[in-house]
């Protein structure tokens, strides 16, 4: 039992931790985070980063599946499985007069799962839902009611988390069920510095978002090759407040113009709904496919840049393991391949902020048992080079550690 506490309280020192990260650092430099919440975090658990971000039809037997709820009633008895993530990107800005390279790094999730029963299992998971990491120099302007010129540059930053609870249950041996409780909260800062004549003005806004949203899966496993799956995701409104911070600079001097907390806009997110398949070609070769359509139309948000529009995901991966008795570590080692694509949830001036990636990566066994550091890259990029838009073509590396350990098992003694 103290084996347990001691991983608890592991668990919840390392939640803590990665709050702090992810509210005080910035996961993203993409200038497409000045939309909305921020650039919606793409990296998950386990191997479906590698993936083409499919997965749902993935059994959580061995690795935590956060992608499907449902999963969670494949844990094994006994069995207590944990994911840690990091990643790093590198991306590239061009526009029709310019072009800028950035790196960025940060956990990318922490999750958990554990077997209550031969029948369900329970998890929890922490990540980053959206990332917001920009920054605009040069931006000039006139004084309203004057002829008097300004300039200035504004910084974003910041971002909302995501902490997730999920109850998987085995209907049948064929069919599973599950249900998804997230709570969304984080904080997202734009500091402006306005530069006149000889006066300088800084307003600072933190944004302050929080919500609970609700999710259902399922997984049917028709036969050892097929199975098919379906995750439906509620709609949230998320509540605001801003705090409101002008100060004025006169000859060195700071006095404070404006303080002030008040209430901003709700954020609607849409109603989420994704199906996807896993089906085995061979015993070594298997393939995932997942469509997801969210309902952003729906909501009737607005944005000052551009319009919410309803948005398609497409994610297929092949994973390759032939595994044999006596063959090594090479023959331990799971091969994947993936794609996906998105027509985005923005318009801007007429044209759709498209992504597109290829995606890979390995899975390297550590030790005789389920653990293993999954590795993967991916290369892709989103938007195109118009007067008011940027290309950004990104690299992104992603690590996870997903250990499989057993609980409450009495060891032996001679």
């Amino acid at each position: 039992m103290l084996y347990t506490i001691n991983r608890l309280a592991l668990l919840a020192f390392l939640l803590t931790v990665t709050v702090a990260m992810g509210q005080s650092n910035s996961l993203t430099s993409s200038p497409y985070s000045l939309f909305g919440l921020g650039t919606l975090n793409p990296v998950g658990a386990g191997k479906t980063n590698a993936l083409g971000k499919s997965g749902i039809a993935l059994s959580g037997a061995t690795a935590i599946n956060s992608l499907n709820p449902a999963a969670y009633a494949d844990i094994f008895k006994n069995s207590f499985m944990t994911d840690i993530g990091l990643k790093a990107e590198r991306n590239n800005f061009t526009n029709t007069n310019d072009q800028n390279t950035e790196t960025t790094y940060n956990f990318s999730n922490i999750s958990m799962g554990v077997s209550i029963s031969d029948k369900s299992g329970i998890g929890l998971s922490m990540s980053p839902y959206s990332d917001v990491g920009y920054l605009l120099q040069g931006v000039t302007g006139t004084v309203e009611g004057s002829t008097d010129t300004f300039s200035s540059n504004i910084q974003g930053s910041g971002g909302l988390n995501n902490i997730a609870a999920n109850y998987g249950y085995k209907l049948t041996p064929k069919l599973n069920v599950g249900i998804n409780g997230s709570y969304y909260f984080g904080n997202i800062t734009e500091t402006e510095y306005v530069t006149l004549t000889s006066d300088y003005l800084s307003i600072a806004e933190v944004n302050h978002y929080s919500g609970l949203r609700l999710g259902f899966g399922a997984q049917y496993k028709a036969n050892s090759k097929f199975t098919l799956a379906g995750v439906l995701t509620l709609p949230v409104t998320l509540k605001g407040t801003q705090d409101r911070e002008v100060y004025k600079i006169i000859n060195l001097v700071q006095s404070e113009v404006e303080s002030e907390t008040r209430d901003i806009p709700s954020f609607k997110l849409p109603t989420e709904l994704t199906i996807g398949v896993k089906y085995s070609f061979t015993e070594a070769l298997t393939m995932n496919a997942d469509y997801k359509r969210s309902f952003w139309s729906s909501t009737g948000m607005e944005d000052n840049i551009g319009t919410f529009t309803d948005q398609d995901l497409l994610g297929v991966g092949l994973e390759y393991y032939n595994y044999k008795p006596r063959s090594g570590y090479l023959g331990r080692i799971k091969y994947r391949l993936g794609t996906n694509m998105d027509n985005g949830y923005l318009e801007v001036n007429g044209n759709r902020i498209k992504n597109m990636a290829l995606t890979s990566g390995l899975g390297l066994p550590l030790g005789r048992g389920n653990t293993v550091l999954n590795l993967s890259y991916s290369y892709g990029q989103r938007g195109l080079i118009s007067n008011t838009l940027v290309k950004e073509k990104y690299h992104l590396l992603t690590l996870n550690l997903s250990i499989d350990d057993t609980w409450f098992v009495k060891r032996k003694y001679e």
